[in-house]
Order: C-alpha cells, then sequence, then structure tokens
C-alpha cells in the first residue's frame, strides 16, 4: 500500500526541496502545478528523488490555475512527456482532451487517474457507482473518489463503495473526507486501495481530515497482519 505526500509549493525550488522530504518518507509525492510560478517541469520531473503524481487543479478543485481545460491538459501533457508516474484529470474534462492524455499517457508508461471530488456531501451509494463507472469508462487507470463526509453513514458508504470494488480491475483512490471520514484512509490497505494521501507533518493538509504520514503509519501498523 502507497503512502502519497500531497506538495503545494510557491517555487520550482521549493518543490524540488519538498520531494526531496517526501521521499524519505513516502513512495510518491503529488505536485500540484497550479502552484509553482515558475515551472519547468523538464527540470522538476529530472529532479524527482520519487514517484509523482501530476495535477493542476482549478478553484473548483482548492487548485489555483484559472486557465482553460485546455490550458490543463497542454501542461498535463507535458508531464507526461517528461516522465510523469500518474497524471490526475478532473472527471469533468471535455471528453476530446481527456481522450489525448489517456492515449499519451499509455505511449509513455504512465498511469491516468480520474478524479471527482464533492466538497459539500457525499452522493448516495448507487451515484457513487455511476461516477465511478464514467470514470472508467473514460479509460482510467486508477478512479479517485474524494467526497465530504457529515456523518458516519457517509464514511460506511465510501468504504462499502472500496469493498464492492475489491474484485474489478480498475483500482481506486476512495476517501470520505473531513473528520468525520478519518476511517476510510485508515482502512484503505484492507479495500485494496492504490494510495492514500498524508502530510508530512501536522500541517501541509491539502484536504480536510488528512493525518500525517507517522499517523497515518501507526494506524495502519495496528490493522495489518504482521
Amino acid at each position: 500500500m502507497k503512502i502519497c505526500i500531497p506538495i503545494q509549493a510557491a517555487t520550482q525550488k521549493e518543490a524540488i526541496k519538498k520531494l526531496h522530504e517526501a521521499s524519505k518518507q513516502a513512495d510518491l509525492a503529488e505536485i500540484w502545478l497550479d502552484h509553482i510560478k515558475d515551472l519547468d517541469l523538464r527540470e522538476l520531473l529530472a529532479n524527482r528523488p520519487l514517484k509523482v503524481v501530476c495535477v493542476c487543479k482549478r478553484p473548483v478543485n482548492k487548485g489555483k490555475f484559472k486557465g482553460s481545460f485546455e490550458d490543463i491538459s497542454m501542461i498535463l501533457l507535458e508531464a507526461i512527456k517528461f516522465g510523469a508516474n500518474y497524471v490526475d484529470i478532473p472527471l469533468d474534462m471535455p471528453e476530446k482532451l481527456s481522450k489525448k492524455i489517456v492515449q499519451e499517457a499509455t505511449k509513455k508508461r504512465c498511469k491516468v487517474i480520474i478524479s471527482h471530488h464533492d466538497f459539500k456531501k457525499t452522493p448516495d451509494y448507487d451515484k457513487m457507482i455511476k461516477i465511478v463507472e464514467k470514470m472508467i469508462k473514460k479509460g482510467a487507470n486508477v478512479v479517485k473518489l474524494a467526497t465530504l463526509a457529515t456523518g458516519l453513514q457517509d464514511t460506511i458508504d465510501i468504504i462499502s463503495l472500496g469493498k464492492g470494488m475489491q474484485g474489478q480491475k480498475t483500482p481506486h483512490i476512495l476517501i470520505a473526507m473531513g473528520h468525520k471520514g478519518i476511517l476510510s484512509r485508515i482502512l484503505t490497505p484492507t479495500l485494496g486501495g492504490e494510495m492514500m494521501f498524508a502530510t508530512l507533518g501536522k500541517k501541509g493538509q491539502t484536504a480536510p481530515g488528512q493525518i500525517s504520514v507517522k499517523e497515518l503509519k501507526k494506524a495502519w501498523s495496528l490493522i495489518q497482519p504482521k
């Protein structure tokens, strides 16, 4: 089970420094390209000490990128060109653009995460299944669904979704965000999750409910067989 550390850095130098810090504690790092003001993908990916997930997020997904979907696709295509291990594209990206990314990623052996975030609620179970099916249909190598847990039932639904997906070929990242959803992060290894996000320390959360690498590893050690 892989741990991924999200990195939000304002400069290229800071991003590379944080990548090296992440490499000491985690398996991957998720780089928020929309935060880097002096972005040079060739240099950034050439200096990475661990595998990376490249994302470029709009404000609706808590990012800073204010360009078009086409602009985002160009940035992610460049990330694929320079060797990104994963790229994350939103489910609502137009079909033509997402298809191009999937095609280029396949050529370069880069995995495509197709994601959907709901920061207000957790949809009902049947709707979440339909969302996941759309992701798979669009060519996702990994499906990512992150929803806000407003109560225990929301967390149970996310966990149930993960359990129901264990027999499928497409790996998943399923998260019930917020304090009430922390259990979904802890149980990820038992549900066949691809990876889980955690912070380097107590700060640096990129989504509500994220816990530190130290806390996550400790929790996992209690539920995984010796």
